[in-house]
């Protein structure tokens, strides 16, 4: 498996780009005029010796209705059980390697199963071969490594796999002993879980496609995604890994377009296709999505799963297969499987049990780690002890056939209409009995999930109920389901609060678009409301003293008003703030302005009285150490400060503005300095010759401090009597005036 981990500061060039998107159209692009004249000819067109469109030609024949399913028809068992393997999995592309693992393990000929497909156009390799008249079987690593076979959308819909014929593997001669099989719960739980994770914060893929390392991290560590699985018989080696890849490939998680964000499906996904989720996961993981991501061939890895599950299925009823007589009967008809090499994490995670040693064949403990691992989490096998050894036993399950497409639905549990304990302090237990897939949804909907195992945790909070209300629940009917499956009534307390939450998020109103208008005064406000005329558009609404939020745009009287600026919000801010010579004087600029001046403005400065702007919407503010001591008890730093300057005046933060900011200690502020006064001795002379000889001389040049000129210097003591001594020795007079 991949691991879809990735440190912040990644190297690009360490990894490989993750493999494209596989689609039929992209495959048929890729394929040479040669081979697409080939498979419309054998369609039944004639395309002549034109090179341009012939893949859109081929693919618009293949999706008129009805055309797919009737080559599928006249196409043999050997070649509808191939493209069966497309439909099991609904997954359009395969892996080449593995396909033909699938197909040897199967007891298919690989040849015909795939060359009259392939020269249907059912099936397009992806890269296409070097040379188009080269036969892609076998299909082994070394001619088709890197390949992908992607099948047209319709074999998905139309194609169905059947028992695979021949004589089956061993089966045991009694029944097996202390029989286990999983209520198939636990991958939609866990994924309940992951799909609230990507709720609360949206996830972010690297370029390669995985996760960054801070957004693994926090899945983790969260208790109900990452917990130990109760009921297990071979954990997975990162099951985290997995449920995010089962997760993106159902829909539950999705790829935001033109972004690196995956954020989670909308919540009537649980509605539309909670009952099929056991299903879809099934066939996905079937599909191998899990071990694909990364763009390798995982060939015996994946064919195991549903070679493995179809010989089951062959099987009398009520028949079971030692797991050791079952790798050791597909060993000689498959290569073997490469064994995982779990990372220190997972073995710690995971651990071994007494009687669990390696076998040293790769083929039982990849069939190991597969039947007793996801197969059995999934429903799709039951597993039990055979013989005096204890060896493990399997056997296909009513809902592995229906996966395969072999049986009808499985029979539903029994209904355990209160199953739910909501206490006190807000936790819910839950018992897995009464629970189905479409049940788990609506929990998920408005509860979180706190933790998994035989007895599920969750809680009510604030954001849980808001996630409810948002998806379109009401208050009286997340009360009344609690009320009907709880075992007990619902406490006043938890009712009250979840009444307390919803009336907080009504408190709320949302606006899809909206125009402010800002008036120069509350008078002038009041004058608007008065004479705006009535119509069908929704009225204005005040939002502040001098702000109406109006709906419609075209319902605004601008004849009425003397516009002094428009500003669209989905633009950046603009420069709209001049400083006054002193400094410490802002004017904001109506025309460039916006309504969020005035607040950014109030952080650190005052309204300066008496500016007049009861009859402008231009207003001038002032800064002061009073006014900057606010902004920094608020948080506001210097270099949030400088950066406001920058962007809304498009200059400098002023000195002064910078001096006041170390005078009240702002933060990143240097300490203000000491501000020192005298009164300097001045000496001039009328040649500046004399002055440089002073300032050069041994004896005089100590004495003198900064040349303020050509002619006029500092006495550095400020005492005129230690120069004027100097002086009267070398023969020169000092007037001191």
């Amino acid at each position: 498996m991949i691991d879809p981990t990735l440190d912040d500061d990644f190297d690009a060039d360490e990894r490989g780009d993750s493999s494209p998107p596989c689609s039929y159209r992209a495959a048929l692009a890729e394929a040479t005029p040669f081979r697409l004249r080939l498979i419309l000819r054998e369609l039944g067109h004639e395309p002549g010796r034109r090179t341009s469109g012939l893949a859109d030609e081929l693919a618009d024949r293949l999706d008129e209705p009805g055309v797919v399913a009737g080559l599928l028809a006249d196409l043999s068992p050997v070649e509808r059980q191939g493209l069966g393997l497309f439909a099991l999995s609904e997954t359009a592309a395969w892996p080449a390697v593995a396909f033909g693992e699938t197909l040897r393990g199967l007891g298919l000929d690989q040849q015909q199963a795939i060359e009259r497909p392939m020269a249907l156009g059912l099936i397009v390799p992806m890269p296409p071969a070097a040379d188009p008249e080269d036969r892609l079987w076998p299909l082994d690593p070394e001619r088709v490594g890197g390949m992908r076979l992607v099948a047209h959308p319709a074999v998905l819909e139309t194609a169905r796999m059947d028992e695979p014929e021949g004589e089956g593997p061993p089966v045991l001669d009694e029944p097996a002993r202390l029989v286990r099989e999983s209520d198939g719960l636990e991958a939609v739980l866990r994924l309940a879980a992951l799909w609230q994770l990507a709720d609360t914060s949206p996830l972010k893929r690297t370029r390669q496609g995985g996760l960054y390392k801070r957004d693994r991290q926090r899945l983790d560590e969260d208790p109900a995604l990452a917990g130990p699985i109760a009921d297990v018989l071979h954990p997975p080696e990162d099951h985290v890994s997995l449920w995010l890849s089962l997760g993106r490939s159902i829909g539950l998680l999705i790829d935001e377009p033109e972004s690196d964000r995956i954020v989670a499906a909308p919540a009537s996904i649980w509605a539309e296709h909670g009952v099929h989720l056991p299903q879809m996961i099934a066939a996905r993981w079937l599909g191998g999505v899990d071990l694909t991501d990364g763009g390798d061939d995982p060939g015996s890895n994946l064919a195991l799963r549903p070679v493995a599950l179809l010989w089951l299925a062959s099987l009398e009823e009520g028949a079971w297969a030692r797991l050791d007589e079952l790798a050791a009967w597909l060993s000689g008809r498959m290569r073997p499987p490469n064994p995982p090499e779990p990372s220190g994490k997972a073995e710690r995670r995971r651990g071994r049990s007494a009687d669990e040693t390696p076998s040293g064949d790769p083929m039982t403990e990849v069939l190991r780690s597969t039947l007793l691992g996801p197969a059995y989490l999934l429903g799709l096998v039951r597993v039990g002890e055979a013989g005096p050894s204890r060896t493990p036993a399997v056997q296909l399950t009513d809902r592995g056939r229906y996966v395969l497409g072999l049986g009808p639905p499985p029979p539903p549990p029994p209904r355990i209409e209160q199953f739910l304990f909501v206490q006190p302090n807000f936790e819910i237990v839950a018992y897995r009995q009464g629970l189905n897939p479409a049940l788990i949804g609506r929990l998920s909907r408005f509860a979180r999930w706190s933790q998994l195992g035989s007895a599920l945790t969750l809680r009510l909070n604030s954001d849980a109920i808001d996630r409810g209300l948002a998806s379109g629940l009401s208050v009286d009917q997340i009360r009344d389901w609690l009320t009907r499956h709880g075992v007990r009534p619902l406490p006043d307390g938890v009712a009250g609060a979840i009444a307390s939450w919803a009336g907080r998020r009504d408190r709320l109103t949302y606006y899809a678009s909206a125009t402010l208008i800002e008036f120069s005064s509350a008078e002038d406000l009041e004058v608007a409301l008065a004479d705006w005329a009535e119509g069908t558009a929704p009225p204005p609404v005040r939002v502040a003293d001098r702000v109406l939020l109006v709906e419609d745009e075209g319902a605004i009287p601008f004849r009425r008003f003397q516009l002094a600026g428009a500003r669209d919000y989905r633009k950046p801010p603009e420069s709209c703030v001049e400083v006054g010579s002193d400094g410490i004087s802002l004017s904001a600029d109506p025309a460039r302005g916006d309504l969020f001046i005035e607040a950014e403005l109030s952080r650190f400065a005052d309204p300066m009285p008496g500016d007049g702007s009861e009859t402008t919407l231009r207003r001038r503010y002032i800064v002061s150490p009073e006014s900057l001591k606010r902004a920094s008890h608020e948080g506001l730093t210097l270099t949030g400060l400088s950066q406001w300057y920058s962007h809304r005046t498009g200059a400098p933060m002023p000195p002064v503005i910078r001096w006041l900011a170390s005078i009240v200690g702002f933060e990143g502020a240097q300490p203000a300095e000491v501000v020192r006064a005298g009164r300097p001795l001045i000496v001039r002379t009328e040649r500046s010759e004399v002055l440089d000889g002073l300032l050069q001389h041994p004896e005089t040049r100590p004495l003198f401090g900064d040349r303020l000129g050509p002619t006029a210097a500092i006495v550095r003591s400020g005492d005129p009597d230690r120069l004027q001594q100097v002086l009267a020795k070398l023969g020169v007079s000092l007037a001191v005036e």
